[in-house]
């Protein structure tokens, strides 16, 4: 399944979401609380995931 334009976050706007910095942004993407899809270098975090995971990050499972 292709996702349009728009569907996925970059680390960058994930960062300004959270307001947090890059190094807890890869941590917090090597952590697997959602979803990551990298292509190359390059890190997309689906929208769908990382907002329901901002619901509720306690139903994350590890």
């Amino acid at each position: 399944m292709c996702e349009a334009k728009g569907d996925t976050l970059t680390v960058k706007e994930m960062r300004e979401i959270l307001k947090i910095g890059t190094n807890s942004a890869y941590n917090l993407l090597h952590s697997k609380a959602f979803p990551v899809i990298k292509i190359g270098q390059s890190y997309r975090i689906p929208k769908e995931s990382f907002y329901a995971w901002m619901e509720n990050p306690s139903a994350v499972k590890n």
